[in-house]
């Protein structure tokens, strides 16, 4: 810190109530757990961790094994002890050798393996700790112990290392690993109390705080800076090789460095006259101290690195809710309200003016504050004791400082209607001004080193370049309710949202993060990056902290799982509530990280936070089989007749809970998905199938995303029936009853086949005489309809040349005769034109008897449709003129169709023929269109129409011919028609209303 900055805080303390109360809010408390809650008596004499990471805890009503969570008791009902008093562990950790036997030593017990069993004393002598008729009637099992009620009883002190001391008559005798006595050295001392060893060296402490360095071959004194008094008590854990000193309400543990003792504070202000202490254990790597009382059960202290910083209340009578936070110097911070905290008090309250939710300072250490629809600057040359403010005409929404220097703000109505965005800069005189008019709800601005402003919104997240004044809205952001934007560099973009969770958006891609099981993380606040590339992330229900490493390569799918490491109020926090909403939502000053919170600012130094994690083995100590408990290894056999059985499984953690999360999954004939495992860590299954199974129970271990597995498989015996053999057996069974079955059925199936094959010869000759008789036939009837065709040709033949006589006879006297006796020539001239109509039906007559008797394909030839038109109709213009009707071709003369030519005429001619018997001072017209790529041909005439019977009759016959054809035979020039329009792939259409006409309407493809 320079001297200017001190000065100021200095100054600072002077002139702003350096006297307001001011508190650390600390929750190092001790909480203590009796034999009201998972105890079965509250007398610990001693606790010792086992090699696996549990802690083991003697009681005078049985032996407690401890894993974090839960308390599993040993005595008499499960390993058959007569007497559950059980004294001192002793033994050796590191070798999984712990012994304990109780106070009649009726029993003594061997922990191995994560569990206690009864042991034979003379098979494993070292279990012993009193022995009868001997110099050295009991062995040491640390400070304080019941033999040590005769001050200098002579005892045996054990080392790790195999050797070991006795302590007897003013003597100390040192003997080697092999039991031999090497050195003795005569030293008079005043209580064995005062014997303890380190690092295989033995000490010997004085009441004045002098203490002896005893060696085989010296002894050297030295002296602690403590003066040993009545309330001052030494603690010696044998097994763990710790020692503690409890002196004045403080407790220190004693170490071994340099050649010489030192102690350290460990807890401090906590009177342990009344809790009767008899054994203490340091879990080092944890940060726990566990306190054995001889009254009051077992205490649990946890070191805590988090601490909520607390004015009381400030002058303004308001609650201790913070928001926005700003760095001031060093580690010291300026809250929007105000309020300046260094990283262990607060200093000064200096009473803003502020709706607390954004604070900015500039290059000249002023702060600027909104509140409302103000803008207010507190000097730092003038203490920020006073408020500069400037109205802005609506409420300020953000206010935040880009890398320039320069100072955004936008501003939105009390209906959240967006007024745009401004910027100034932090001059004497500032001059606002707009950037940019937008309709954004911003919450939140953060520049990065490329000219791009990052708006966080109601509606997404926003990319602003600065230069061309573009707004960029980022996909898939529409639906997330920003809180805050953090910029780890160009391309990586962090996102806190209010009930989604956070986000990466990168090079214009959104990736998605798995939640924590509680979804706590749904509601984010705010990140902050340590300079050990961890993330701090703030919520409404604690504080996470996870590797910025594995959230990129959850991104990159390089791994599927991400750990978070969760910390509430037992962490030291006095509300899991912390805040964000605001800007900035957290300070990582020089060393000190500040969240604010609903009660105090909670701070701590990351480098010295020693996250408890999950890396202890999994274990499953033991089944239960139809209500019978049952140790087991790594396979266990099951009889197929079993009703439920339950797994108990477990794994030592001592941190929250909420980070040790335990998945299991059966693999096997019936595979089952990851599960959470229930709270009280026990998995059931009924009825397994028979067959092999695996069970597998996983967890994550901590930051680097690893997996730890505990695997156990799973026979499940199968009844005689469902064994391989007797399914081999079967299998054969089944097969020579299908050959059996064969064989029979073939024996039928020939003498069926022989019978079938007679009775086939038969039915074929029978079959060949028919088809015989039928050729016969078929022969008889083609000549028949050959001798028809021919008698209709030469009718039609003979018929055809007197008529075309007539016809040109009828036409020559039409055309000569007198035009005085017109009356006359009509007659002649209908006379023309019947004979003309009666001539070319015979013709058509005679082409359709040759259409319908020829097998082979229609010649199909493309022709114009006006010329056919014209033909039929100079054939019957003289029978319509004879009833004053008019004929009109309306059709284009490039109009062409692809058909029969001489067919069509036929249709043609039927389809005019009627229209002009019906037609009497009208109109008959023909037209064409194409529709949907078909040729339609309209023939409309404004006669007399038909009836409803009579058209309804036509059009069903249009659209069945087949069917309709039998009913009226008579009518052969509409069938002839219908005929036709089969042949030629056409189809007919017929409208009509009795006394206004008919309209036909022929479509081909």
């Amino acid at each position: 810190m320079t001297s200017k900055n001190r000065n100021f805080i200095v100054r600072m303390c002077y002139l702003f109530l350096l006297s307001i109360p001011h508190f650390v809010a600390s929750q190092n408390n001790i909480y203590w757990t009796t034999d009201s809650d998972f105890l079965p008596q509250n007398s610990i004499k001693s606790i010792v961790p086992d090699k696996y990471g549990f802690i083991w805890m003697s009681t005078e009503n049985g032996l407690v094994r401890y894993d974090g969570k839960d308390f599993e008791v040993y005595n008499n009902q499960n390993i058959n002890v007569k007497n559950n008093r059980f004294l001192y562990i002793t033994g050796n950790t590191r070798k999984d050798s712990l012994f304990i036997n109780n106070d009649s030593e009726d029993d003594y017990i061997l922990i191995h393996e994560r569990q206690p069993q009864k042991i034979d004393p003379k098979k494993h002598p070292e279990s012993k700790q009193y022995i009868r008729a001997s110099n050295t009637p009991f062995v040491s099992n640390g400070i304080p112990s019941i033999f040590f009620e005769r001050e200098k009883i002579p005892y045996k002190i054990p080392l790790p290392s195999g050797k070991y001391f006795i302590i007897a008559n003013d003597h100390i005798y040192f003997y080697n690993e092999k039991k031999k006595l090497t050195t003795t050295q005569k030293f008079e001392y005043e209580s064995n109390s005062r014997f303890f060893a380190l690092d295989n060296v033995l000490f010997y402490v004085k009441g004045n705080g002098e203490y002896a360095k005893i060696s085989s071959t010296d002894i050297s004194w030295d002296k602690l800076d403590v003066t040993l008094d009545s309330d001052s008590k030494l603690y010696w854990n044998i097994i763990t090789q710790q020692v503690f000193l409890y002196h004045h309400n403080n407790l220190f543990t004693i170490s071994y460095k340099d050649d010489k003792l030192e102690k350290s504070l460990l807890i401090a202000n906590e009177n342990f006259i009344n809790h009767s202490l008899g054994s203490i254990y340091y879990d080092v790597k944890n940060g726990i101290v566990y306190l054995g009382s001889l009254t009051k059960g077992l205490g649990i202290y946890k070191i805590l690195s988090f601490r909520s910083l607390k004015t009381k209340l400030q002058p303004s009578g308001k609650y201790e809710v913070y928001y926005a936070m700003h760095q001031l110097s060093g580690d010291t911070i300026l809250t929007s309200e105000g309020v300046i905290f260094n990283n262990n008090r607060a200093i000064a309250s200096l009473n803003f003016a502020s709706d607390k939710y954004a604070v900015v300072m500039d290059k000249n250490g002023d702060a600027w504050i909104k509140n409302g629809e103000y803008l207010c600057r507190y000097k730092k040359s003038e203490g920020y004791r006073k408020c500069e403010k400037w109205p802005m005409g609506a409420i300020l929404s953000t206010l935040y400082q880009g890398t320039d220097g320069k100072i955004w703000f936008s501003k939105e109505t009390l209906k959240y209607v967006s007024k745009g965005l401004f910027y100034f800069y932090p001059e004497e005189k500032p001059i606002f001004r707009k950037f940019s008019d937008n309709n954004l709800m911003v919450t939140c601005l953060q520049q990065s080193e490329n000219d791009n402003l990052w708006l966080g919104t109601r509606t997404g997240i926003y990319r602003l370049d600065i230069k061309s004044q573009k707004y960029y809205h980022l996909k898939s952001s529409e639906d997330l309710k920003v809180r805050s934007v953090f910029i780890t560099d160009r391309n990586n973009v962090w996102v806190t949202t209010y009930e989604k969770g956070f986000y990466l958006f990168r090079n214009g891609k959104k990736y998605t993060f798995p939640t924590d099981k509680n979804k706590y993380l749904l509601s984010t606040h705010c990140i902050i990056e340590d300079r050990n590339g961890f993330f701090w992330i703030s919520t409404n229900k604690g504080l996470f902290q996870v590797l910025k490493k594995s959230l990129l390569d959850y991104a990159d799918k390089k791994t599927n799982a991400v750990y978070y490491q969760y910390y509430n109020k037992d962490s030291g926090f006095i509300t899991n509530e912390l805040n964000g909403g605001c800007q900035p939502c957290g300070v990582f000053t020089k060393e000190q990280i500040f969240f604010p919170s609903m009660n105090g600012v909670v701070t701590f130094n990351p480098e010295k936070i020693r996250p408890i994690l999950p890396t202890n083995a999994i274990f499953i100590d033991k089944v239960q089989i139809d209500n019978q408990d049952f140790l087991i290894n790594d396979t266990l056999k099951l009889n197929r007749d079993f009703g439920r059985i339950t797994f108990f499984i477990t794994s030592p953690y001592y941190g929250n809970r909420n980070n040790q999360d335990l998945e299991t999954k059966l693999e096997g004939v019936e595979d089952l998905d990851w599960t959470d495992i229930r709270i009280d860590n026990k998995v059931s299954f009924t009825n397994l199938y028979p067959g092999s199974y695996q069970l597998i129970v996983r967890k994550l271990s901590g930051f680097n995303t690893g997996y730890i597995y505990k695997k156990i498989t799973i026979l499940v015996e199968p009844a005689f029936w469902q064994t391989i053999w007797f399914r081999i057996f079967i299998a054969i069974l089944i097969a020579c009853s299908i050959v059996s079955f064969y064989k029979i059925r073939t024996r039928i199936i020939i003498r069926r086949n022989s019978q079938l094959e007679k009775n086939i010869n038969e039915r074929t000759r029978h079959l060949k005489n028919t088809i015989t008789t039928l050729r016969t036939t078929k022969v008889n009837l083609n000549q028949q309809i050959e001798n028809n065709t021919k008698i209709i040709q030469i009718i039609t033949h003979d018929l055809k040349s007197p008529l075309k006589f007539m016809t040109m006879t009828s036409k020559y006297m039409y055309e000569s005769f007198d035009k005085d006796t017109e009356d006359l020539k009509d007659n002649i001239n209908a006379i023309y034109s019947s004979s003309s109509q009666m001539y070319n039906f015979v013709e058509n007559l005679l082409e359709y008897s040759k259409v319908n008797l020829k097998d082979d394909e229609l010649q199909l030839n493309p022709f114009f449709l006006s010329d056919i038109i014209d033909e039929k109709i100079d054939l019957f213009e003289g029978i319509a003129g004879s009833r004053k009707t008019t004929i009109q071709n309306l059709i284009p003369k490039e109009t062409t169709l692809k058909k029969n030519k001489q067919l069509f005429r036929i249709i043609i001619h039927n389809l005019l023929d009627n229209a002009v018997k019906h037609t009497t001072n009208g109109l008959i017209a023909f037209k064409t269109a194409t529709i949907k790529n078909k040729t339609t041909i309209i023939i409309s005439d404004n006669g007399k129409g038909m009836n409803a019977n009579l058209l309804s009759y036509y059009q069903s016959m249009a659209v069945n011919y087949e069917i309709k054809k039998i009913q009226n035979k008579e009518r052969v020039g509409l069938h002839i028609v219908l005929e036709l329009l089969i042949i030629l792939n056409g189809t007919m259409n017929i409208e009509s209303q009795e006394g206004h006409g008919t309209t036909v309407t022929l479509i081909f493809d």
